[in-house]
């Protein structure tokens, strides 16, 4: 009986770890461990260049996702994250005191220790941002 019971929790385990790809690539999400999520779900996923954004402590990265510029900031701790998201207004369109010019309509996500911004409004790329990272913390 004890043996049955081990052998359905870890079939339980590895149901958990295939539905969630991003978990079980790393312990936190960061940088690859995003990009290789969405590789797991069907996306064309580039590396990309740095990028600084003057409203972020820390530099970030371009990810390109289906030929979508994704920009992902990650910080050294969740609770480095979690400050920086608390300044994003919940439309962006402020962040601090800093009020962007989006030349779309931006989306905001975080998950663990990265922020993603995204902005632009093609639904696929939202549709794949979502199912890795969860729903939009803030934008339009």
């Amino acid at each position: 009986m004890r043996r049955l019971a081990a052998l359905v929790l870890g079939a339980l385990a590895l149901a958990a770890c295939a539905h969630n790809p991003a978990r079980s690539i790393v312990g936190e999400l960061d940088y690859d461990g995003l990009a290789a999520a969405l590789r797991a779900r069907g996306a064309r996923v580039e590396s990309g260049a740095p990028i600084e954004q003057p409203f972020f402590s820390v530099p970030g990265r371009f990810l390109r996702v289906n030929g979508a510029d994704v920009q992902v900031f990650q910080y050294g701790s969740t609770e480095g994250a979690g400050t920086d998201a608390a300044r994003v207004s919940a439309d962006g369109s402020t962040i601090g005191t800093a009020k962007p010019f989006w030349s779309a309509p931006p989306h905001f996500y975080r998950r663990d220790r990265i922020l993603v911004l995204y902005v632009g409004d093609e639904g696929s790329v939202r549709t794949l941002l979502e199912a890795v990272l969860g729903p939009q913390f803030a934008g339009r």
